[in-house]
């Protein structure tokens, strides 16, 4: 994420923790709830969860919270990564969280250099509102890193703004098609595209669209230091 969207993050973090938390996780997520639930229902011993951008931590405490809907004979334990490289918006995010089974890490895409000890592990990964900060040269990579982080048969859950921005942070163009060309080069299989969505804080030139991928048992090849993955040309689409 390029330094002068984190810096407007970091200047504007009381702000916009007002304006996510005025909104539910249940009302920004709708559209793909069905695969979260199905997560939960095929794993019962526990699952492992990680948000990346997790900004105020809305997402991460709903996430982790999961587990208290449960009975205790269902031994089921929820364990969250929140990545966040904006620290101020982390350290909300941490008062948000507290008390919940959640661990900040302050990182960003593309290489998330401090997940690495993570490989393989998580059965879900959620982008809510980030990839439209990341470069489009910079996005194989950063698909490469998220695959690499998945569990076998574990889902990626990645929401795409379009619109126009009014503000300082740096929004690159974004669509589905382009998603879809990266995700054969990193063995990840497109399993849903829903319909564009409203905007959920009332911007009315601001829609959404959200995609949902799933890595394959198989092993993902080709350490991401290595990487001979190349990034495609920008395609058209817009911005958060």
């Amino acid at each position: 994420m390029a330094s002068v969207t984190t810096e407007f993050y970091n200047d504007n973090a009381e702000l916009l923790a007002r304006q996510y938390l005025s909104t539910t996780f249940e009302e920004v997520h709708a559209a793909w709830l069905p695969h979260l639930n199905q997560l939960f229902d095929n794993h019962v011993s526990g699952l492992s969860i990680l948000d990346v951008g997790a900004g105020i931590g809305r997402d991460a405490a709903y996430l982790a919270q999961r587990s208290s809907s449960l009975p205790k004979s269902s031994g089921q334990r929820i364990d969250v990564v929140a990545v966040e490289p904006a620290h101020l918006l982390a350290d909300l995010g941490k008062k948000n969280t507290k008390g919940h089974n959640v661990t900040w890490i302050v990182d960003s895409l593309p290489r998330l250099n401090r997940l690495s000890i993570y490989q393989n592990g998580f059965n879900l990964i959620l982008l809510s509102a980030v990839w439209m900060h990341i470069p489009p040269n910079e996005r194989a990579t950063a698909l490469q890193t998220l695959a690499h982080l998945l569990a076998p048969y574990g889902k990626l859950v990645i929401t795409l703004r379009h619109g126009p921005n009014s503000d300082t942070r740096i929004m690159h163009p974004v669509s589905v098609d382009e998603l879809k060309a990266l995700a054969k080069k990193v063995h990840l299989s497109v399993i849903e595209t829903t319909n564009r969505d409203t905007d959920k804080l009332g911007r009315t030139q601001v829609f959404w669209e959200t995609v949902v991928l799933q890595r394959a048992n198989d092993p993902v090849a080709t350490p991401i230091a290595n990487s001979q993955v190349e990034s495609d040309p920008a395609v058209n689409g817009s911005p958060e």
